[in-house]
């Protein structure tokens, strides 16, 4: 039965490539990466290999441990990004649990992330050819180690999609995981570089793995070491955390799986409000107000709105990692610009959030141009007090207060001019979306090639159309020209109007023209 469920699983996988050229050239892409991916860690596995007894055991250890919340976190970031093999497709088959955890657990290893982790850690054998007692170890742990990954990946999927059954509490387990997956990337890399700060011996980053060789994410990474080092009774123990992780995680996944498949979670009841029409009661009653008032009501509520809205706070944090906690530099004070960046275009594809409910819309008979600026105006609403206040924060951080102008002008500037890419952008391009009772990390099937071209060019286009503010404000920032703060203030301001301006106008036109085949492409990702 699970050779069965796997060959259904690769033909389908087959049947979608084939019939989508698209597809099959972003799959593609995504396997030269892995393999690119491969040539990375064998290439520093083998390096290495040849360094310290103390060194290696470290480096091991903690890539092991980082590969492993890797996989945790996946299910959080990325829901339901094998839909072949979702236990509810699976449940009609006359399968056991067991079978199906097993399934499962194969597919996982025989997708490409799982193939690449499975390939990559055989890597970890170049590190420990020398030391004989290691290699015979690695034999065992790396194969464990490959599994805990898959099993823990399933785990997690499955607790998180039961916790609290309701709409609410998924969305904020998926928000906090969201916002933790966002800021790893960065975060990791300053404490690493302050841990190497701390003594030019890594005796800090040392004690740190040491400890975290202990826990359930590395202890089957760090066995080898700890036998190559002549630690048996350390490995033995860490041998047996690891298989102990294994079992654990093994019958928490199986007691889930078990009773989502009984009973799966029930959706929490819409809460009703009555005496308020929230922001329909204050915007005006015209078909721009009411259009305003909706796409405020989702970027204040809806978590897949909110979820976009973190990547304020994470660009100036990104700058000051990157700048190595330099605050004396120009890079973290004009880190605005960047914050303002972002913050236009994040509703490039902003239709594609209504899924099917943008019938509704099209009812009503609006035109163009009132949808275009209300939605804008929405996304303003929040998204400019967001950048004004990241401008003020980063620059009392600072202490430049002479540079406000300039980096208000930039990031003002960046953000009209991304609200008028974005007027245009969602009214020709829609993108698989999950729906809004769903986690607001799952990814939906439909994805193709050409969507993320069209998603970086629209970030090239704002980058290029933002240039006549961003060029005085940087000359400002970085080359203390006196007097191009202001030019840029000026300049950000009156042509970003003119650019949000002529994005609503041809915006509106041409959803007046593709309205319908909008609508059409959204039915065909929902299914319906």
């Amino acid at each position: 039965m699970v050779a069965t469920v796997l060959r259904i699983r690769f033909r389908v996988l087959g049947n979608t490539l084939s019939r989508s050229p698209m597809q099959l050239i972003g799959f593609i892409f995504g396997v030269i990466g892995a393999v690119w991916m491969l040539f990375l860690a064998g290439a520093g596995l083998f390096f290495v290999g040849t360094l310290d007894l103390d060194v290696a055991r470290a480096v091991v250890t903690f890539a092991g441990a980082v590969l492993t919340l890797g996989w945790v976190v996946g299910p959080i970031f990325a829901a339901g990004l094998d839909t072949t093999l979702d236990p509810a497709k699976l449940a009609p088959f006359p399968m056991t649990t067991r079978q199906m955890m097993v399934a499962i657990t194969a597919g996982g290893l025989t997708g490409v992330p799982g193939i690449t982790t499975a390939i990559g850690s055989l890597a970890v054998f170049l590190v420990w050819a020398r030391y004989p007692a290691a290699a015979v170890a690695a034999v065992v742990c790396v194969p464990l180690g490959v599994v805990i990954c898959v099993v823990a990946s399933r785990a997690v999927a499955a607790l998180a999609a039961g916790i609290g059954g309701g709409r609410r509490t998924r969305e904020v387990v998926g928000l906090v995981g969201f916002a933790l997956v966002i800021f790893a990337s960065p975060l990791f890399i300053g404490v690493t570089n302050l841990l190497f700060s701390a003594s030019r011996q890594g005796a800090a980053l040392q004690s740190v793995v040491s400890a975290l060789s202990w826990t359930p994410v590395a202890a089957a990474w760090a066995v080898p070491g700890d036998l190559a080092a002549g630690a048996w009774i350390t490995g033995l123990l860490k041998l047996v955390i690891a298989a102990a992780t294994l079992a654990l995680l093994w019958l928490l996944w199986r007691r889930s799986l078990a009773a989502s498949l009984v009973g799966p979670p029930a959706r929490a009841a819409a809460r009703r409000r009555t005496g308020s029409l929230g922001w329909f009661g204050v915007m005006p009653s015209n078909p721009v107000g009411a259009t305003w008032a909706r796409s405020l009501t989702s970027w204040t509520r809806d978590f897949r709105y909110l979820r976009q809205l973190l990547l304020i706070p994470f660009a100036p944090v990104l700058v000051l990692v990157y700048s190595r906690g330099d605050l004396d530099g120009p890079f973290f004070a004009a880190s605005g610009l960047l914050v303002g960046f972002f913050a236009g275009i994040l509703a490039y594809t902003d239709v594609s959030y209504d899924g099917t409910a943008f019938a509704t819309v099209l009812q009503t008979g609006i035109r163009g141009r009132a949808d275009r600026l209300g939605r804008m105006l929405g996304s303003a609403t929040v998204s400019i007090p967001l950048v004004l206040l990241a401008d003020v924060v980063t620059l009392a951080i600072v202490g430049r207060w002479e540079l406000l102008p300039a980096v208000i002008g930039g990031s003002m500037g960046l953000t009209l001019v991304g609200l008028g890419v974005s007027a245009v952008s969602s009214a020709l391009l829609v993108v698989p979306t999950p729906a809004p009772g769903d986690s607001p990390f799952k990814r939906v099937p439909g994805s193709t090639f050409t969507m993320f071209l069209a998603f970086f060019l629209c970030w090239a286009l704002v980058a290029v159309l933002a240039l006549p503010a961003v060029i005085p404000a940087a000359m400002a920032v970085f080359f203390g020209v006196t007097g191009a703060g202001w030019v840029a203030l000026a300049i950000g301001l009156l042509w970003g109007a003119i650019v949000f301006a002529g994005g609503v106008l041809i915006g509106g036109r041409r959803f007046d023209a593709g309205a319908p085949t909008l609508l059409a492409q959204l039915r065909a990702f929902q299914g319906a």
